[in-house]
C-alpha cells in the first residue's frame, strides 16, 4: 500500500495540460492538421501567384493571408492552437475540480482518493493507463481525467512499489 498527499497547484495544473498535449491523440491531431495545411499552403500560393499575375489584386491578397495562416500551422500554429483550447477547457472547469489537496491511497484494490470534495475508491478497472512524465507518476481514468503522482515526494521503495502495482493492473503509456 502507498499513501501520497498532494497539493494540486498551477505547477500540476501545468503539468497535466503538458500530458494532454503530449497524448498520442493530440500528436496525431497536431500532425494531421500539419500534413493538411503543407498542401493547403503550396494550393493557397500557386492560387495568389495565378490571381497576382491575372492582375486580380484583391483575390491575391486573400489568398497570400491563407498561404500566411496556413504557413502559420505548420510552424507551431497546431500546437498553439490545442494550448489556447486545453486553456479554455480547464478555465471554465470548477476550481473544487482543479486545485487543492488530495489524498491516494494506492493498494490491489485501487486508488482511494480523498478531498475537500469527496471521498471514495476507484476500483482499478476505472483507469486505463499509467505513464511517466518528467519526475511525475501519471494514471489516466476511463473518463481522461489524471491521478498526478511526484516521484520525488515517495521514498524509493513506495516508487517501487507503485510502479510494480501499476504495472500489475495497468498498461504503461510511452509520450
Amino acid at each position: 500500500m502507498v499513501r501520497y498527499s498532494i497539493e494540486i497547484g498551477q505547477q500540476e495544473q501545468d503539468i497535466l495540460k503538458e500530458i494532454v498535449l503530449a497524448s498520442d491523440k493530440n500528436v496525431k491531431t497536431r500532425k494531421f492538421a500539419t500534413g493538411l495545411s503543407s498542401v493547403m499552403a503550396v494550393i493557397m500560393l500557386i492560387y495568389t501567384i495565378l490571381c497576382f499575375m491575372n492582375s486580380r489584386i484583391g483575390y491575391g491578397i486573400i489568398g497570400l493571408l491563407f498561404s500566411v495562416f496556413f504557413i502559420w500551422i505548420i510552424i507551431n500554429g497546431a500546437n498553439t492552437f490545442q494550448k489556447k483550447v486545453i486553456n479554455i477547457v480547464h478555465s471554465k472547469m470548477d476550481n473544487k475540480l482543479t486545485s487543492g489537496k488530495r489524498e491516494y491511497c494506492f493498494d490491489t484494490d485501487g486508488v482511494a482518493v480523498r478531498s475537500d470534495i469527496g471521498n471514495g475508491t476507484n476500483h482499478w478497472n476505472a483507469f486505463k493507463c499509467w505513464g511517466i512524465f518528467r519526475n511525475y507518476i501519471y494514471i489516466r481514468t476511463i473518463k481522461n481525467e489524471m491521478v498526478l503522482v511526484n516521484q520525488n515526494d515517495l521514498s524509493e521503495n513506495d516508487v517501487k512499489e507503485l510502479k510494480s502495482l501499476l504495472s500489475q493492473n495497468l498498461k504503461e503509456e510511452t509520450l
